[in-house]
């Protein structure tokens, strides 16, 4: 019974437990790391990967994989970019809500091919970077100064990044959404019983294609925040936001089987990923190391969160 009981709330707990210890053990080493400056600029700094984990989450529970979302930010930092002079401001949600629609072609085509999401996603992947790159010919692209939008983003409110609260509201949003609506719990039932889903009525694709025009339209604002930040763009800007964006899911407590998790826990699994960037920028590792050990903890995390008794065959 006591035992049961721990495991329980080990598995409720276990992302803020984590996250506990592996702050106390960086601040140990960096004791600068807890003043409010220093954590007011990793916040700001880390702001478009916490978006990308709010966002990659829906698909997880579902128990899909988007592996699309660094490119999409990249595509849609530079056409943003592109955008700029001609649209102003305009170009964000433009650029947002175009994201958006081809998540859910994504999430649509996923269905009616009957493709597993993590080829269907590796494709738009590709074809993403490539169209990035055509569009700048492998350049830098600035965006047009002065325009209001991408100012406010790079500015802060009420002593704190104004991409970071924007990274708040949209979870809140979403949190509430999965929480209090039929469509959240909809996501919750198709992620533990797809079958089941389908036999009661629901809407499969319409569900799938949600998950997956949320997941890109987060990617998409995720690279606008980085112009904000650079004031330029380029095909690869958001290129190593992939792999710690999928870490945050998943270390967070968001099962990669589906039907489990939520929006807040992976963005405590974020704060985890932000820690490990910044443990090993301290321990003086280069900086290849973050993917090594990102690589590392997506691999423990997916082994002690997958319900293997729902895949059944494991290939």
């Amino acid at each position: 019974m006591m035992m049961d009981a721990t495991l329980r709330f080990l598995r409720r707990n276990g992302a803020v437990l984590v996250l506990l210890v592996i702050l106390a053990a960086v601040s140990t080493a960096a004791p600068g790391i807890l003043r409010w400056r220093a954590i007011n600029s990793l916040l700001q700094d880390n702001a478009p990967m916490l978006i990308l984990i709010v966002g990659a989450t829906l698909p997880i529970l579902l128990g899909c994989l988007d592996l699309s979302i660094a490119a999409m930010a990249s595509l849609a930092a530079v056409s943003a970019a592109l955008l700029s002079p001609v649209l102003g401001s305009a170009s964000v949600p433009v650029v947002v809500g175009g994201a958006a629609a081809l998540g859910g072609l994504q999430g649509w085509l996923i269905g009616r091919l009957q493709v597993p999401s993590f080829v269907i996603s590796l494709g738009a992947l590709g074809i993403f970077k490539g169209v990035a790159m055509y569009l700048t010919g492998a350049n830098m692209v600035g965006i047009t100064p002065g325009i209001w939008i991408y100012d406010l983003l790079g500015s802060r409110s009420f002593g704190m990044s104004n991409s970071f609260l924007l990274v708040l509201i949209v979870a809140g949003l979403f949190a509430a959404m999965l929480k209090f609506t039929n469509l959240g719990r909809n996501i919750y039932a198709f992620g533990a019983n797809e079958i089941a889903v389908y036999i009661s009525g629901v809407r499969r694709d319409m569900v799938r294609s949600f998950a997956f025009a949320t997941s890109a339209g987060c990617a998409a604002l995720g690279g606008i925040m980085m112009i904000s930040q650079t004031m330029f763009a380029s095909a690869t800007v958001a290129g190593s936001l992939l792999l710690p964006a999928l870490v945050g899911v998943v270390v967070g407590g968001t099962a990669i089987s589906g039907g489990v998790g939520g929006v807040l826990s992976s963005l405590i699994g974020g704060l985890i990923a932000i820690l490990i960037r910044v443990g090993v920028t301290i321990s003086g590792l280069p900086p290849e190391s973050q993917d090594v050990a990102f690589g590392i903890t997506i691999l423990i995390a997916v082994a002690l969160t997958t319900d293997r008794a729902k895949i059944g065959v494991v290939k």
